[in-house]
Formats: structure tokens, C-alpha cells, sequence
């Protein structure tokens, strides 16, 4: 009877779902931008890079300063278009930025999600799988349309808590970012 009792306790408590995350403050910032750096890793190959990201509202601008001598790469868009600058003065344009870094990257990153992991928030694209909360009540762990993300540090930025290190993982990439700067433009 005890072991009935455990399975049916243990199978209900998998049926359950996750209890709603608190309120955000990061969920009310629509325009911001960073400094900082970016390494990624994969089986075959690692490179670092300096990122900057502008975002107000759903229009961004994302550069990225690879090592002298490597170039530079920007994608500008919106919901509707991205554009996407080589050092090689390639100018590549669709309708998804994932798609596209993928396509001409051949590193599969999703920047449409990372717009909102930044700001230590799950993307509203769809349900987290599984979170954990820090003490302060955000983010520490999350997991995402098939990405792990690590909330190691965060800032107070203007009384709110805001993600300075994270570390995203995958089966095939390794990610790290750290973030130097914030500004924050407004909140809603």
C-alpha cells in the first residue's frame, strides 16, 4: 500500500505544471542596451567577440567586434525584417534573425529568444520547462525551447536586477555572456 500511495504521489507531482514565475521587473523595459562579451563553443570550434545591443521596443541593433583582423558583424531589424552586415560588406536580408544567423552563421543561435534571456525573463514564445528562483526572486536557472540558461550574476540597474553573467547551453553550443554595461532608456 505504501508503494501505491509513493507512485501515485510521484506521478501526480510530474502531472503538475510550474508555478507561475513573480512579476519581473525586466518584463517593463522595452528600450535598453549593452556592452559586453560573447564566447561560444561548439565541438569543432570557439570564438569570442565584443556585443552591443540596442533595443527599443521590437527594434534592435546587435553588433558584434570580433578580434582585429576578423571583421565585424551586424544584424538591424524589427518583427518584420532583419538585415544582416558582413565584414566582407555581405548584406544578407529574411524575415526571422534565427534563420538567418543560421543560414549564413551556420551557428544556430536563437536572438529572437536571447532578446528577452538577456533581461533574465523566459521568452513569451512559449512555457519554460523548468526554473529556479534566486533569492532575490529572479531568475537562476531556466529552461527553454531546448536551452539551458545560468543566471550566475546579476546588477542593480536603476533598482532593477538585471543579468551581468549568463551561461546558455545546448547539446551542440556553449555560450557565455557577460555584461559590462547596461543603460536603460525607459520603462514602461
Amino acid at each position: 500500500m505504501k508503494h501505491l500511495l509513493l507512485l501515485l504521489v510521484l506521478l501526480f507531482s510530474a502531472c503538475a505544471s510550474l508555478p507561475p514565475l513573480p512579476p519581473l521587473p525586466a518584463n517593463q523595459l522595452n528600450s535598453w542596451q549593452i556592452n559586453g562579451r560573447i564566447a561560444i563553443k561548439t565541438e569543432s570550434e570557439n570564438w569570442t567577440a565584443n556585443v552591443y545591443w540596442q533595443q527599443r521596443d521590437s527594434t534592435y541593433q546587435l553588433r558584434f567586434n570580433v578580434p582585429p583582423g576578423q571583421g565585424i558583424m551586424l544584424l538591424e531589424g524589427n518583427s518584420s525584417k532583419v538585415v544582416m552586415r558582413t565584414a566582407n560588406n555581405e548584406t544578407f536580408t529574411a524575415t526571422d534573425a534565427d534563420e538567418l544567423v543560421a543560414d549564413v552563421l551556420k551557428v544556430n543561435i536563437p536572438i529572437s529568444n536571447l532578446r528577452f534571456w538577456i533581461r533574465g525573463i523566459p521568452s513569451p514564445k512559449s512555457s519554460p520547462t523548468w526554473y529556479t528562483l534566486n533569492k532575490t526572486d529572479n531568475l537562476q536557472r531556466l529552461r527553454q525551447n531546448g536551452w539551458e540558461i545560468d543566471y550566475k550574476q546579476y546588477i542593480n540597474v536603476h533598482n532593477i536586477y538585471l543579468p551581468r553573467k549568463i551561461f546558455l547551453e545546448n547539446a551542440k553550443f556553449k555560450v557565455k555572456i557577460v555584461i559590462s554595461q547596461w543603460k536603460i532608456s525607459n520603462i514602461s
